[in-house]
């Protein structure tokens, strides 16, 4: 699938400050964060870091709400799945947020950690939120083929 830019946001302040949040994250709270070079704000997601000749990149979705279930996290990572599914090759697709639920994860002491660390009762909501959410936008946001 291509990559298409469709759509735009406007964000207000909180949204802001947790994108600038998260370029600070993949700036110096990373191992690799000496890789990235670049940013690209508002473009591919709220911030991606690119390495020197484009041809790593660490893309970040990021959401700053307090309280959400493991559905409406899923919903969140429909543009991840979008940028996972373009032609595009990016190395690390990372959902960065203000909180996560205790009862979300295996091991709760973890604030880095991927899907082998989500319980299987959320993970199963966390798809339902991400199909739900890929249902609705399948005609103007993902491609279906």
């Amino acid at each position: 699938m291509a990559y298409v830019v469709q759509s735009t946001e406007k964000v207000r302040g909180t949204g802001a400050d947790f994108e600038t949040k998260a370029m600070l994250y993949l700036m110096c709270f990373r191992d690799d964060s000496n890789e990235i070079s670049y940013f690209a704000i508002d473009f591919y997601n709220d911030v991606t870091g690119l390495s020197i000749h484009a041809d790593k990149a660490w893309d970040v979705q990021s959401k700053g709400t307090k309280k959400v279930s493991a559905k409406e996290i899923g919903r969140e990572l429909v543009t991840l799945f979008k940028n996972e599914m373009s032609d595009l090759n990016f190395d690390y697709l990372i959902l960065f947020m203000s909180s996560v639920p205790e009862s979300f994860r295996k091991d709760a002491s973890k604030n880095h950690f991927g899907i082998d660390n989500i319980e299987d009762k959320s993970f199963k909501s966390l798809r339902e939120g991400l199909v739900s959410e890929l249902n609705k936008r399948t005609s103007s946001y993902i491609d279906a083929a």
